[in-house]
């Protein structure tokens, strides 16, 4: 066979390779396999065959890999080998690796960006659904329906028809816009719609973030004040005790790395884990068996046993800390309504012993009274716990509760001794940051969010008390978004303006987000979606929200745009570079959104403020370098005029830390930090003169009593809570103590090493290596005569999803695991999903401070035994567009 590629040809044999296995069961989705013919001399699931190896005519190049992994506190190098436009093969970070300043290593889901980018789940070009039409939508064949190839022009004409259609009817809250709010999506076609008066968004909620975010504000006195360590400070803790951190699959990146670091530095660890998770496996010397869910109760009876044997920091407690005990109450509190006497019952009569507690967590008593002796045996200790530690109903109070127990350990401010739940924090030594591509004065306010509205992930609830006019806001909480947009109203009778009207008859599915995938209560959403006038969406793959639009619109990947500088984490900056053109008909944003501003009779230039070259530029120029012993924040990069023509912008020359050149060249640069760098602390100034440098709390202090917290939560009644930690049932149909006969098993869902979120689930080597099954101990699997690999029914009241087993013994009875983000798969007939989309199963209710409350889902396991028959995930094919060719 010869290896002489065309850029088009390279795809379209990709798509043979991967598509090959058969037909889908969509009644309109087939696999790639229909129109590509023999796969015979198919690519590897890599990309490319051994034999296509450097001839020399081509370069390696940096791609990005700027998939949210993490939340935001990993990023990995990719050096791409590419050839007459053909991406071959994938090296990373090949630096000097230091303890210090590591290398920046792919994982698995970096070293399938090859396969992931040329994937026949590309959405290739613009295309309706064959029996939509403006006058009859059909929108119960959405996700079922046949595709037709559409020209761009009658693609925007369509899309610019039916939005004018809508508002021209309904007004603009009859808009919902699948995607985040403003900068923060990248997505300038929502500003056209802002244009038009404003989009109903999802975005009152954290998502990723759990409950801290509120918690922190009010508590610590900022968002993620709680600012874990630098890993090289890390290294100073005796002991790691980690609630449910998977960070050899999570975070990836170097944190399993840091961990072990540590480790060998002399520092324990301990895990606190529904499974013996890829972390624990690697890096513990100790894992503890929790129900998931179960994080306050333990805490709750450690602090107990703290109390009871005297070993806690009282000291500590009374200087930095409000709320601990009776002679220490926020000004207005009842002394009674302290920390202190909750746990040991004198309000409640309920003593939070170990006792107490191990039917609500599952560790046995005298485990948890061993292990409260042993950190509390320990000087510097390191609390880290999980973001879905807090993803339960009111899981304000694991966080209120976790605080406190670190804070009663004492220390933190100090070196050795931290709490935290975002990850190491690199950004203590110094930080480094992109410049805004989109800076704010080019930012279009969306008008149905002023001031007080939620603001998405960072404070994602209502501020009432600021609102000038509560009637002039709409946006939904995710968890209920699909809910509440087929039962027409949303929000809470005590808001001020009760309960809100919502009258939904248009979606966009934007290209940042799969949302009909990834929130809550899938089967609800796709109802909701069949529901709608129209629907439309962009997207780079065709995922679960693009099968279900009218018409999709495709959208260039990072890999064919480039010349962009970014960061995600403070002690690394990338530069990344195209690494093939447009794949077939596809756009970037920038210019369909100014096509179809052109449609609206808008103006194209007061839509996209800024041209793509101008976008790039502002990531370079705007590139700062902080250190934060002084907190001194200057430019990163030498830009000269030749650099800035390059872009093809205007712009001033400037004097920067390093060339612009020398970013380009390596693609990377990181923070220069060396073994004995002075670091500061967390907290250190306060921790100095608490009285000086007060915290930005109402009381200066660390509050565990903490008042506002409490009230800014009840205000929007998703949950009552509080101002101390407690334990808690925070949702009568879900989480521990709400179990029945009929759902007697927890459901949580980890991350999988196979995909960022639902991305990279169409990379069929990581579906090979990482497939999608259902986990249950050997406990629950034998009572109901299950073996591994069995096909099992995964059933709740939302929904159900047909898996094989993965049967261990190394998970806590009692509980099952499903990983996040396998793309929805609905079987019509049966309406059992085949893809595994835990959130088939899962539809928390709204929670607290906006917190996607997903751990702790009621289910019911059983063997399968009806006719569906499960494909193994590598040989699964991917949905396909019917229609359309290859």
């Amino acid at each position: 066979m010869t290896t002489s590629l065309t850029r088009r040809n390279f795809v379209k044999w990709g798509t043979v390779a991967a598509g090959a296995a058969g037909i889908a069961g969509f009644t309109g989705c087939a696999t790639s396999s229909e129109s590509a013919g023999d796969a015979s001399d198919a690519p590897a699931a890599s990309g490319v065959k051994a034999e296509l190896a450097e001839t020399g005519n081509g370069e390696w190049k940096t791609a990005p890999c700027k998939y949210n992994c993490c939340c935001g506190v990993s990023r990995c190098l990719l050096k791409v080998y590419v050839e007459d436009g053909v991406p071959l093969k994938i090296r990373t970070d090949e630096a000097e690796d230091t303890i210090a300043n590591p290398q920046r290593r792919a994982c698995a889901r970096g070293h399938g960006q090859i396969s992931n980018m040329t994937s026949p789940a590309r959405i290739k070009y613009p295309m309706k659904r064959k029996n939509w039409s403006p006058d009859n939508p059909n929108g119960d064949l959405r996700g079922k329906d046949e595709w037709e190839r559409i020209s761009w022009d009658d693609a925007l004409q369509y899309v610019a028809t039916e939005i004018k259609k809508t508002y021209d009817t309904y007004g603009p809250r009859s808009m919902f816009g699948a995607c985040p709010d403003g900068v923060f999506s990248e997505d300038p076609i929502v500003f056209a719609l802002y244009k038009l008066g404003g989009v109903v968004h999802n975005n009152a909620g954290t998502v990723s973030f759990g409950s801290w975010a509120v918690a922190d504000t009010h508590m610590l006195g900022g968002w993620c004040a709680s600012a874990g360590p630098h890993h090289l400070q890390m290294r100073d803790c005796e002991l790691h005790v980690l609630f449910g951190c998977n960070w050899m699959a999570n975070k990836a990146g170097n944190h399993g790395h840091f961990i072990d670091q540590s480790r060998k530095n002399g520092g324990k660890v301990i895990v606190i884990d529904p499974w013996l998770n890829q972390t624990a496996q690697a890096l513990a010397d100790e894992w503890v068996p929790i129900l998931p869910g179960g994080d306050t109760a333990l805490s709750l009876a450690i602090c107990y046993q703290w109390i009871q044997d005297g070993t806690f920091d009282q000291d500590y407690l009374d200087r930095y800390c409000i709320g601990f005990d009776a002679n220490h109450m926020p000004e207005g509190v009842d002394a009674k309504d302290n920390f202190k006497d909750y746990v040991l019952g004198i309000t409640d009569n309920e003593p939070k012993t170990a006792e107490w507690a191990e039917p609500l967590c599952g560790v046995p008593a005298a485990k948890i009274v061993e292990l409260a002796k042993e950190i509390a045996g320990v000087d510097k200790v390191n609390f880290f716990a999980g973001q879905s530690t807090s993803k339960i109903p009111a899981g304000e109070q694991f966080v209120q509760v976790f605080y406190t127990m670190a804070l009663m350990h004492g220390g933190i401010g100090t070196p050795g001794h931290y709490m935290g739940w975002k990850g190491v924090n690199e950004g203590n030594v110094g930080a480094l940051a992109a410049g805004s591509a989109l800076t704010p004065e080019l930012d279009l306010h969306n008008p149905l969010n002023p001031p007080g509205t939620p603001i998405y992930m960072m404070y994602p609830i209502p501020t009432f008390d600021v609102m000038e006019d509560p009637d002039a806001w709409d946006m939904l909480e995710p968890s209920e978004s699909w809910k509440n947009i087929l039962d027409g109203e949303y929000g809470r009778d005590c808001w001020p303006t009760g309960k809100r009207k919502l009258d939904i008859h248009q979606m966009y599915y934007g290209v940042v987000q799969n949302s009909l995938n990834q929130i809550p209560n899938t089967n609800a959403g796709i109802e909701a979606t069949r529901k709608m006038d129209f629907v439309w969406g962009t997207g780079v793959f065709f995922d679960a929200s693009r099968q279900y639009c009218d018409i999709v619109l495709p959208v260039c990947s990072y890999w064919e745009q480039g010349g962009q500088a970014y960061s995600a984490e403070a002690s690394t900056i990338f530069w990344y570079d195209a690494m093939m053109e447009p794949s077939y008909e596809s756009k970037n944003l920038n210019e369909i959104a100014e096509l179809l501003a052109e449609k609206l009779g808008l103006d194209p230039k007061e839509v996209n403020r800024a041209s793509l070259e101008e976008r790039n530029f502002r990531t370079v120029a705007g590139a700062t370098i902080t250190d934060m012993s002084t907190g001194e924040a200057k430019p990163l990069l030498t830009l000269t005029q030749e650099d800035i023509d390059e872009f093809g912008v205007e712009g001033q020359p400037q004097e920067g830390v390093i060339p612009f050149a020398e970013l380009k060249e390596a693609g990377i640069y990181k923070y220069p930090v060396e073994e004995g760098s002075f670091i500061p602390e967390p907290f250190a100034a306060f921790i100095a003169d608490p009285e000086a440098n007060p915290l930005n709390t109402a009381t200066g202090k660390f509050e565990i009593c903490c008042p506002t917290l409490a009230y800014m939560i009840n205000s929007v009644g998703y949950s009552t809570i509080s101002p101390i930690g407690k334990w808690q049932i925070g949702d009568p149909t879900q989480g521990i103590g709400a179990q029945t006969d009929e759902y007697p098993l927890l459901l949580w869902t980890p991350h999988s090493l196979r995909r960022a979120h639902s991305l990279d689930d169409n990379v069929y080597s990581l579906r090979e290596a990482f497939p999608q099954e259902c986990f249950m101990s050997t406990v629950d699997a034998e009572a109901r005569g299950i073996k591994n690999g069995d096909a099992v029914l995964m059933t709740s009241p939302h929904g159900q999803v047909l898996r094989p087993a993965k049967v261990l013994p190394t998970i806590v009875p009692g509980a099952v695991a499903l990983q996040d983000g396998s793309w929805t798969r609905i079987d019509e007939e049966t309406g059992i999903d085949l893809g595994g989309n835990p959130n088939v199963l899962q539809a928390p209710a709204s929670s607290g401070g906006g917190s996607q409350s997903w751990t702790g889902t009621l289910v019911q396991v059983e063997k399968y035994a009806g006719p569906l028959e499960l494909v193994p995930d590598r040989e699964c094919p991917l949905v396909m567009p019917v229609g359309i060719e290859a």
